[in-house]
């Protein structure tokens, strides 16, 4: 484990300060969950995300709907690739031109070839924000080579309602 050099007190409500350039290097905004760990040798940290817990069931639907409709489906939390189509792409981060999208709760859908991930070629896309109460968890993505067809835009729609559900309960 890193050690920085830091050190805070405690507050009589038992709150710590964590340093904005901690904060700023580990991508914690302001209104992020944190998730807390205790073990025997101390407290860990953690960003929380729901996506991120439902990353396995995201991962057999992302196959699956690869493996049974050739859909290239793609599932993000609010900082990287939690699920996809092809597993080289899990973990990856999201780019700052999905970021804004999702920071300003845009649907998305190419209208021409482009490149929006790294890793991918050139295609056709359709991002939807998956939005809880307020909250913008992450995004569905769908990519193809070729334009999409009128049920598979709306395809999209159903999977965010699906992972909306999934993390309402």
């Amino acid at each position: 484990m890193k050690q920085t050099g830091v050190v805070r007190k405690i507050d009589e409500l038992g709150r710590i300060v964590l340093p904005k350039e901690i904060r700023r290097n580990l991508g914690i905004k302001d209104g992020e969950s944190l998730e807390i760990f205790v073990d025997e040798k101390g407290i860990y940290l953690q960003k929380f995300s729901k996506i991120y817990d439902l990353k396995e069931l995201g991962n057999n639907i992302c196959q699956d709907i690869k493996d049974i409709m050739n859909i290239n489906l793609i599932i993000t939390d609010r900082d990287k690739i939690v699920s996809a189509f092809n597993e080289q792409l899990i973990g990856d981060k999201i780019t700052n031109e999905l970021e804004n999208l999702m920071v300003n709760r845009e649907y998305y859908q190419s209208k021409f070839v482009e490149k929006k991930l790294e890793k991918l070629k050139e295609g056709y896309f359709i991002i939807k924000p998956i939005i809880v109460s307020t909250d913008c968890m992450g995004m569905v993505i769908m990519y193809k080579d070729i334009e999409f067809l009128d049920w598979e835009k709306k395809f999209v729609d159903f999977i965010c309602q699906f992972f909306i559900k999934t993390i309402e309960i």
